[in-house]
């Protein structure tokens, strides 16, 4: 980024900054701020162990150095200015939760789908914190980061004194980490074998969700394994027999750690399995992979998937019996019997559907942090030139950030796009449009070209 670009951009944040109706934050004199110019860099060089007196002071100084980047500690100091942590006496931190879109599984194929992605990402999170936590509306500030993400504060006099390991023991239960169907079931009722002098005491299904045993349709991950479980069976129930137990069969055959061939192949093999031991009852296991492999999978595989035929055909009943549907949405009752697996199965989609995806190695330890900084709400984010969005619940669904959080002009701005030219710079999708981007000199509207010389992608021309 050479001066010219750092001086326009400096302007524009300038302009921003003195003409926007800026949030400061709730107990603003207790809080560190942190801060980078844009005369540093590229160097990210953050100025922190910064406090302000006043708001006047907080505004004042934004006003005056304009940071490419302004952050105030989730924590509050009885002295935060001081220049050691010890110093600076903790007097306690906001829950915060960081969820940024980079960090997800899912590859989006552009940065709208990437935004798209962590929204319901957020809306998990949004979920636990109202349903599970019982968090007041009051007490939840949403902010969309002004890059590829959202940061949730939670202002709870209850969580304002969490250590760090209360807080990690917050995100493993968000994620569904540790969590087993010994946690989740308890047995309705149990079964005794004698064995010699020792008696064995043994599960004899139906298990009942634990959390139904104190309120009518369960509440917390009990309540989502019920909800996930209801709504497996019932689109199960309406598929071809052969494509019901070939799924469920081939979910036990991979849970049981055999992979004789890929996941996605063994469903589609043990599909046309079942598909043609309907048609030729007869047929042996080698007479089916001749019809269809051609001898190139192996005999066990047919006969294996073959074994679970009778489980799968238990689970079919389950799906078909409404009766059984109830129990399970009133009760919490689910009857697996002589299909053991099926419950770990279950609990294991529960949390791929409902656990909030974090990020292993950069997003967790945002809320364990209790010293962390995090963005000033209505700031610029010197990486995109967006605004970073203090959001409402209601104001959250209808947010699109990139069509709110676009705060400079429409006028043409020229700018050189530097070559190599990336595949994620080459298509601005801002404000409703979609803007190619060629190497060299381009004329674009002021947001995109914002955006393009925050990114390091350009630079003004």
């Amino acid at each position: 980024m050479n001066f010219r670009t750092k001086q326009y951009l400096r302007k524009r944040f300038g302009d921003y900054y003195q003409n926007a109706g800026l949030v400061l934050p709730h107990e603003l004199l207790k809080r560190e701020w942190g801060f980078i110019l844009f005369d540093e860099l590229p160097e990210v060089v953050m100025r922190r162990h910064k406090a302000f007196f006043s708001e006047g002071e907080a505004l004042e100084y934004l006003r005056g150095m304009v940071p490419a980047h302004a952050y105030h500690s989730a924590a509050y100091y009885k002295f935060p200015g001081a220049g050691t942590m010890k110093e600076k006496q903790w007097q306690g931190a906001d829950l915060i939760f960081d969820l940024d879109a980079d960090h997800l599984p899912l590859k989006p194929r552009s940065y709208a789908e990437m935004l798209s992605n962590v929204k319901t990402e957020t809306r998990k999170l949004l979920d636990f914190l109202l349903d599970d936590f019982g968090f007041s509306e009051s007490n939840i500030n949403m902010v969309f980061s002004g890059g590829r993400g959202y940061h949730i504060h939670v202002r709870d006099p209850k969580v304002l004194s969490l250590e760090s390991a209360e807080r990690r023991e917050i995100v493993d239960y968000l994620s569904g980490t540790g969590l087993t169907v010994y946690c989740l079931f308890t047995p309705e009722k149990y079964i005794v074998h004698e064995s010699g002098k020792s008696k064995k005491k043994e599960l004899d299904a139906p298990k009942r969700i634990i959390s139904f045993e104190n309120q009518e349709g369960g509440f917390g991950w009990g309540k989502r394994v019920s909800k996930h479980l209801v709504s497996y069976l019932r689109k199960l129930s309406s598929k071809e027999e052969h494509i019901a137990l070939g799924e469920i069969s081939s979910a036990i055959y991979l849970f049981d750690g055999t992979f004789e061939a890929p996941p996605k192949e063994t469903k589609e093999i043990a599909c046309q399995i079942f598909q043609l031991k309907m048609e030729h009852p007869s047929w042996s296991s080698k007479r089916i992979i001749q019809e269809i492999a051609n001898n190139t999978i192996p005999e066990s595989l047919i006969q294996n998937i073959l074994s679970y035929g009778s489980g799968a055909r238990k689970i079919i009943n389950i799906a078909r019996s409404e009766n059984a549907i109830n129990m399970i949405q009133k009760d919490g009752i689910v009857d697996f019997t002589g299909v053991p697996q099926f419950f770990e199965i279950i609990l294991q989609d529960t949390i791929n559907e409902f656990g909030v995806q974090m990020g292993t190695k950069t997003d967790e330890p945002v809320t364990a942090d209790v010293k962390r900084l995090i963005r000033m709400p209505s700031s610029l984010h010197g990486g995109s030139g967006m605004r970073v969005v203090p959001l409402t619940l209601p104001e959250f669904e209808k947010f699109e950030p990139l069509r709110d959080a676009v705060v400079f002009s429409e006028k043409e701005v020229q700018i050189e796009v530097i070559p190599p030219l990336k595949p994620q710079n080459s298509l601005v999708e801002m404000k409703g449009k979609s803007i190619s981007v060629k190497e060299g000199i381009n004329s674009l509207p002021e947001y995109a070209a914002m955006y393009l010389m925050c990114r390091g992608a350009a630079e003004y021309a």
